[in-house]
């Protein structure tokens, strides 16, 4: 099984890899792929261009082999529908595909392009922190409960999975960056670095 983090990762942070990490090994995943869009659909472009984003990535692959960076998103011109790449990942690879969503993107899932369509194509995981919980009106057919389930289908199944994972955003790095600062606590050290050494995100008078 392969899980499929998606996202701006506008900057990539350690609450990213913490979902990452305990995906991996609570879902027994072969790897965990991270797919940066180009241009999202439902927020704003981002702050850094589509190759810094991809070098921020890059640094902390090599301290984590069972992690991927997949560009294909960033390959491909125009908008980022996830639909579309997951029908590639799906041409190229005959492997379950678990997608890892937080609670806040699974909340506007039905807002995404085709999402039943996703589900013929991988499972849902939505990755939560403790005490969260997910609307229970939100495609209820699909839901199941436990991590044994998944092993029961190849798709469309939607699982709830409590994480231990910091409170963190890429937009709260921002603009703590904003100010000069560099939160090194929400970000991985080769993160951090090139963000230094780069002067990302700076206010504009900086």
């Amino acid at each position: 099984m392969i899980g499929i983090l998606g996202g701006t990762f506008d900057p990539i942070h350690n609450g990213h890899l913490q979902i990452a990490t305990q995906a991996l090994a609570r879902l027994q995943l072969q790897q965990v792929q991270f797919m940066p869009c180009a241009l999202p659909v439902h927020r704003d472009q981002p702050r850094a261009t589509a190759q810094q984003r991809c070098d921020m990535i890059e640094s902390v692959l090599a301290e984590h082999p069972e992690f991927i960076l997949n560009t294909l998103e960033i390959e491909r011109d125009g908008p980022s529908y996830t639909i579309d790449s997951l029908r590639e990942i799906r041409r190229r690879s005959a492997a379950t595909l678990l997608l890892l969503l937080g609670s806040d993107a699974f909340n506007g899932f039905a807002d995404w392009k085709q999402p039943r369509e996703i589900l013929e194509l991988a499972h849902l995981v939505v990755c939560l922190r403790p005490g969260v919980s997910v609307d229970p009106t939100l495609f209820p057919e699909y839901r199941i409960e436990s991590v044994g389930q998944l092993s029961r289908q190849s798709t469309g199944a939607i699982l709830p999975l409590e994480v231990d994972a910091i409170d963190c955003s890429s937009s709260a790095v921002r603009a703590a960056l904003q100010t000069g600062a560099i939160p090194r606590q929400w970000l991985p050290s080769g993160v951090a670095d090139y963000i230094q050494t780069h002067h990302l995100y700076r206010s504009s008078g900086d």
